[in-house]
């Protein structure tokens, strides 16, 4: 999932596989603007087919 900052336009790729609720938060590294995201309904359904919600590969939080 892509994340943008509204403040600075910072752009992040989020791994959604490995939030471990509907929503996170986090600051900008640029601005320190607190960016929301909420998880997307197929990436849900997904977590819940595999056993013990694990990710099933080993991205993670990366800025671009």
């Amino acid at each position: 999932m892509l994340a943008i900052c509204e403040d600075c336009s910072k752009k992040y790729n989020i791994d959604e596989s490995k939030m471990k609720s509907d929503r996170a938060r986090f600051s900008c590294q640029e601005c320190g603007h607190i960016i929301v995201v909420v998880k997307s309904k197929t990436e849900q359904a997904s977590q819940e087919d595999r056993p013990g919600g694990e990710p099933s590969d080993g991205q993670k939080l990366d800025s671009i």
